[in-house]
């Protein structure tokens, strides 16, 4: 925390206000913060990231610290405000370089209501039930605190890019958890897939699909939910099984070996792109005898003998 050079009264005219949803005092006269913990997202590269600002009194005061992605200046300016029951808010913030948008935890000074005995509590947020006694005058203390929310005319917008940017996060850890995962399996690029990516539901298919629910690789999306605890997401990657190269999903051949990543001749239909010739097709594709008992008239014969 930093010495404040700005005033209360700037911070709660142009910041937004932090306010405990469903809160109960029973037994305590005021609640005064003591240290905040934020979620701030990044003006310029639009990464969230957390910040907590620690002070005493009703002083404003202000922390700072890099973006850990693109190491921006992000400082947070905090007029803290005594909360009683009939007034729910806790403090103001004013992000400079970042935008606050959600408060997760907190500690505070509470005071007794008969004996004005100052305590500490710590890790309020969210959910946040305690029941006690005072330490001086033994009289029943219950803090209780339901949810808490940030109120500002541009908080709405930017909690919905901490969200997006919340899940490409996640999105990018699982991914290279995955990749973390395959490297100690021993798959290199270079080197084959075993059994050359193929697996019991498709003999004759030569690659692994990159599913991007949980951005692990599995032979097909049977595979997936055989191994998984959700059901799949369509794939939009694959790796080669001959040579482990990682590259856009495709029927055809691997970008980087040049081999077939599925069964070159084929016995079905597949929608045209297979066999076409009825006589060496699959008796299991329905294409096969499909037409033939279907009347043809005399005209359309003679049209196609000429």
């Amino acid at each position: 925390a930093m010495a404040a050079a700005f005033s209360a009264d700037e911070v709660r005219r142009l910041g937004a206000e932090v306010r405990l949803v469903g809160l109960a005092l029973e037994g305590f006269a005021t609640l005064l913060p003591s240290s905040l913990r934020l979620q701030v997202v990044c003006g310029r590269c639009r990464k969230p990231t957390e910040l907590e600002s620690e002070g005493a009194g009703t002083q404003p005061r202000s922390v700072e610290a890099p973006c850990p992605v693109c190491r921006q200046k992000l400082e947070v300016r905090v007029a803290p405000t005594i909360c009683h029951g009939g007034c729910v808010a806790i403090a103001h913030v004013l992000g400079v370089g970042c935008h606050p948008v959600q408060f997760f935890r907190g500690d505070f000074t509470a005071s007794c209501g008969d004996c004005t005995e100052s305590v500490r509590v710590r890790n309020v947020g969210p959910g946040y039930r305690k029941r006690s006694n005072c330490t001086a005058c033994h009289a029943k203390l219950n803090l209780a605190v339901e949810g808490a929310e940030v109120i500002g005319a541009t908080v709405a917008h930017w909690r919905q890019i901490a969200a997006e940017e919340g899940d490409r996060l996640n999105e990018r850890r699982r991914l290279q958890h995955a990749r973390r995962s395959e490297r100690e399996m021993g798959i290199r690029v270079g080197q084959p897939l075993p059994h050359q990516g193929a697996c019991k539901h498709f003999m004759k298919s030569y690659r692994w699909l990159r599913f991007p629910c949980c951005g692990r690789a599995f032979p097909c999306d049977d595979c997936h939910d055989e191994q998984s605890d959700h059901p799949y997401e369509w794939a939009n990657r694959m790796l080669c099984g001959y040579c482990s190269f990682e590259q856009l999903a495709a029927k055809d051949r691997c970008g980087n070996c040049g081999k077939g990543t599925t069964r070159a001749r084929t016995a079905f239909w597949e929608g045209g792109e297979g066999c076409r010739n009825r006589a060496a097709m699959s008796r299991n594709d329905t294409h096969k005898y499909s037409g033939l008992g279907k009347c043809v008239s005399k005209k359309a014969v003679a049209k196609s003998s000429k």
